[in-house]
C-alpha cells in the first residue's frame, strides 16, 4: 500500500518565502483575514444554447457588471455536437448573473488575437482585450458595445521584451486612471510590464524583474521554452529549463500573467512560472518580493491577484491555478493568512483558477482555462460578519477564545453516530487533547486516550450519555504521554490498536496496524490507517469513508506550531498530502479546536503549509551554514510564528529538519 498512496501524490511542496522580516514570536491578531464563500447559482445559464471555453480574463466596471473573455477555439468537438454552439468571446454580466450583453471576434480594422487573454474595463468604460498566443503582439480597445478604438500592436511584428511598439503575448492590463497610463503585463513571450499613454497608445516606458531592463538572451541562450497558454490541445508541461527553487532569484520574469495596482499606488506583478509577486512603485522601481508555493513547476503558483474592499486594501487573494487554491494574503506583511479552494470541479473548487476580479463589495470573481471552462463568484465578508457571529479567532489557545476550564470537557457531533471529545490537559496548559467517538450497535471505538486517568473517566462518561455500549476499541494514534497517559482508564476486555514502531512505549497489549486495517462495526465502516510517518514514527489515523471523517491524531493540530522534536519533516508533508487526497468533510485534530468542517479543511492545509515553510527554511538556513542553535532566530516562519506555542516549538522543529538534511534520522522500518 505504500507505493499505492506514492502513486497517488503529485509532490508539490508548497513554501512561502518573504524577504526580510525575521522569527517573531507571537504576532497581533487584530486583523483577520476575511471569509469567501462560494455562489453556486451565479451566474445564470447563457441563452442560446451556448458555451463558453477556456474563460481567460475576468473584470468588473464601475457598475459592478462582471465581464469575462473566453476562448471559443478551446472547445471540443463533442462539446458543441448537436444543439450545442460557442458563445462570443466577450460576455457581459449585471451584478445577478444576467447576461447582458455579448460581442467579438474579427472584424474590419483591427487584429483579433490568436489567444484572447486578458479583459480589462476602465473608469471611462473602455474595453481593453489581450491576446496570449505566440504571433499575438497586439492589445485591442473597444467601447462597451463593442466598437473598435485603438490597436496597440501588430501581430506578428514582435521583436522582444524591449521594442516598444509592439507587445508579446499580452496577458493582462490595467488602467492608472490618475495618469491615465495603461500598464501591460508582458507576457508569455515578453518578459515585462510595459506602460502606454491610455489615450494615444503612445509608449512611456518599461521594465523587468527588479526594475531592470529585461534580457531576453537568458532564455534564447538556454533553449528555454515557457508554457504557452491553452489552446484546446493537452498540454505537457515540463519544469522550466533554469528555473530552480533553491537556487538564486530569478533574475528575469518568466511568464508576467497580471498587473495590478494598488490605492497607495503600489504595482503588483504576477510573475506566474517564477512562482513569485513582486511589487513596485509606478515608475518600476522595485521594492520588494514574494515567493507562493516556490517548489511549484510547470504553470507556476502565482496567476493573478484582487484586493480586499477596505481603503487600506489590507489583504489582497492571489490564485494559483497548478496547485488550485486561492492564497489570502496581508499585504503589508506579505503573508499568507489563509487559503480556500482546491482541486475539482464542484462548486468552490477548481480546475485551472486562471485570473480574479473584485466588486466593489469585495466578492471575487475567478475564471478557469484547461477544462475548468468557467467563472466563480465568491461572497466576501469580512472576519466575523458572516451570519452575524462574533469573529472566529483562529488559535489553539482557549484562553484567546474568552473560555475557561469550565467550558470543557465539549462532545460534539460531526454525523450520525460520530462525536468528538475536547478537554483541556494539564500538560498541555491552554490547548485541548481531542478524541474520536464511533458509537456501532456491536459496540464504541475511541481514538487515543486522554493524557490522565481523570481526565479519561471524563471522555467515558460522556460516552455513557450517548449510549450503553461499552467501549470495545481504543486506537492508539500517537505514543506521547498526553494520548496514552489515561489508557488504564479504560475497562477490562477493550482491544487496543497500535502501529508497532509504538507498541513498546504503549502500558497495554496492542494489535499491530502496519499499513491498513477496516473495521466492519453493526454497519459502520472503520479504516485504520498509517498514512506514513510524521508527529511520530508509528502515526495511525481514524477513518469513516461513509461519514467522510478523519481522525488525524498529531498528524494535524489546529492552530499551533508543528510539534516536530520526534518528527519526520518531509515525510510529514507527505502524510498530509496523502489524507487530502482522501477528501475528508472533517479533519479532526488530536489538538487544537474542532472548529466547522471547512474551517478545518482550511486550517489542515495551513497546517501542512507551516511544515513546508519550516522545512524550507530549515533547508535554507542549513545550506548557508547557519548553526542549528542560531537558527530559530534567524528563520522566516510567518505567519506560523504567530501560532500557539510557537516559541517553544520552532527550534526543535529546525533541529529536526537539520537531522534530515544531515541523513541523522532513523530509516523506515
Amino acid at each position: 500500500m505504500r507505493n499505492a498512496w506514492s502513486a497517488l501524490v503529485v509532490a508539490i511542496v508548497l513554501t512561502t518565502t518573504v524577504v526580510g522580516r525575521p522569527f517573531q514570536g507571537r504576532q497581533r491578531e487584530a486583523e483577520r483575514p476575511p471569509v469567501y464563500t462560494v455562489d453556486p447559482a451565479w451566474p445564470k445559464p447563457l441563452p442560446n444554447h451556448w458555451l463558453v471555453g477556456a474563460v481567460a480574463g475576468v473584470a468588473v466596471d464601475a457598475r459592478d457588471h462582471v465581464w469575462i473573455t473566453h476562448r471559443p477555439s478551446t472547445l471540443q468537438p463533442n462539446e458543441t455536437r448537436a444543439i450545442w454552439k460557442a458563445a462570443p468571446p466577450v460576455l457581459e454580466f449585471d451584478a445577478d448573473g444576467t447576461l447582458v450583453s455579448s460581442w467579438g471576434g474579427p472584424g474590419a480594422g483591427y487584429e483579433w488575437p490568436q489567444l484572447e487573454h486578458g479583459i480589462y474595463v476602465d473608469p471611462h468604460d473602455r474595453v481593453w482585450i489581450g491576446g496570449g498566443g505566440d504571433k499575438d503582439a497586439q492589445i485591442l480597445e473597444f467601447t462597451r458595445d463593442g466598437k473598435f478604438l485603438l490597436q496597440i500592436g501588430h501581430q506578428g511584428k514582435g521583436r522582444g521584451s524591449n521594442d516598444t511598439e509592439n507587445l508579446g503575448g499580452a496577458a493582462s492590463m490595467i488602467v492608472d486612471p490618475a495618469a491615465n497610463e495603461l500598464y501591460v503585463a508582458d507576457g508569455y513571450v515578453n518578459h515585462r510590464v510595459i506602460v502606454f499613454d491610455a489615450q494615444s497608445g503612445a509608449y512611456k516606458r518599461h521594465w523587468g524583474a527588479y526594475g531592470k531592463r529585461p534580457d531576453d538572451s537568458y532564455f534564447t541562450n538556454a533553449g528555454e521554452r515557457l508554457p504557452s497558454p491553452f489552446s484546446g490541445a493537452v498540454q505537457h508541461e515540463n519544469k522550466p529549463s533554469q528555473y530552480d527553487p533553491d537556487g538564486p532569484p530569478p533574475p528575469q520574469f518568466r511568464i508576467v500573467h497580471a498587473v495590478r495596482i494598488a490605492n497607495d499606488g503600489l504595482v503588483y506583478v504576477c510573475d506566474r512560472t517564477n512562482d513569485r509577486l513582486q511589487v513596485f512603485r509606478k515608475d518600476g522601481t522595485f521594492v520588494r518580493e514574494v515567493f507562493i508555493a516556490k517548489r511549484t513547476f510547470g504553470s507556476g503558483s502565482v496567476w493573478d491577484l484582487a484586493f480586499s474592499p477596505d481603503p487600506q486594501q489590507t489583504f489582497m487573494a492571489v490564485i494559483d491555478g497548478t496547485n488550485q487554491q486561492v492564497y489570502v494574503l496581508r499585504r503589508e506583511s506579505l503573508e499568507i493568512v489563509d487559503t480556500f479552494g482546491g482541486g475539482g470541479h464542484w462548486a468552490g473548487q477548481f480546475y485551472g483558477a486562471h485570473n480574479i476580479a473584485a466588486n466593489s463589495r469585495g466578492d471575487l470573481f475567478i475564471t478557469e482555462t484547461y477544462e475548468g471552462k468557467r467563472v466563480q463568484k465568491f461572497r466576501y465578508a469580512a472576519a466575523g460578519a458572516q451570519s452575524g457571529r462574533a469573529p472566529l479567532v483562529r488559535t489553539g489557545d482557549y484562553t484567546e477564545r474568552g473560555l475557561t476550564p469550565a467550558d470543557f470537557p465539549r462532545v460534539r457531533k460531526l454525523a450520525d453516530n460520530v462525536y468528538t471529545f475536547e478537554q483541556i490537559d494539564p500538560t498541555k496548559r491552554v490547548v485541548t487533547v481531542n478524541n474520536l467517538i464511533v458509537v456501532t450497535t456491536d459496540g464504541v471505538l475511541v481514538a487515543e486516550s486522554q493524557g490522565t486517568v481523570e481526565n479519561t473517566k471524563r471522555l467515558l462518561a460522556e460516552i455513557a450519555k450517548l449510549t450503553p455500549q461499552p467501549v470495545k476499541y481504543v486506537v492508539v494514534g500517537s505514543e506521547h504521554g498526553d494520548h496514552t497517559g489515561g489508557i488504564g482508564a479504560f475497562p477490562p476486555g477493550v482491544t487496543y490498536f497500535a502501529h508497532p514502531f509504538s507498541a513498546p512505549r504503549i502500558k497495554q497489549p496492542t494489535q499491530p496496524v502496519a499499513d491498513k486495517k477496516v473495521l466492519q462495526m453493526g454497519g459502520t465502516e472503520i479504516q485504520i490507517l498509517f498514512l506514513g510517518r510524521a508527529h511520530t514514527g508509528g502515526d495511525l489515523e481514524v477513518y469513516l469513508p461513509r461519514e467522510r471523517v478523519l481522525f488525524m491524531s498529531e498528524a494535524f493540530i489546529n492552530r499551533i506550531f508543528p510539534s516536530m522534536a520526534n518528527g519526520y519533516p518531509s515525510e510529514w508533508v507527505e502524510v498530509l498530502k496523502r489524507a487530502e487526497q482522501l477528501a475528508p468533510t472533517w479533519f479532526v485534530p488530536a489538538h487544537g479546536f474542532v472548529d466547522d468542517a471547512p474551517v478545518l479543511r482550511e486550517e489542515e492545509r495551513n497546517y501542512r503549509m507551516a511544515i513546508e515553510k519550516i522545512v524550507a527554511e530549515g533547508r535554507r538556513l542549513h545550506d548557508a551554514g547557519t548553526p542549528i542553535e542560531a537558527a530559530a532566530a534567524g528563520a522566516r516562519l510567518e505567519p506560523y510564528d504567530g501560532w500557539t506555542r510557537a516559541a517553544n516549538n520552532a527550534p526543535a522543529a529546525l533541529q529536526r529538519v537539520y537531522l534530515e538534511l544531515d541523513g541523522k534520522l532513523p530509516p523506515m522500518r
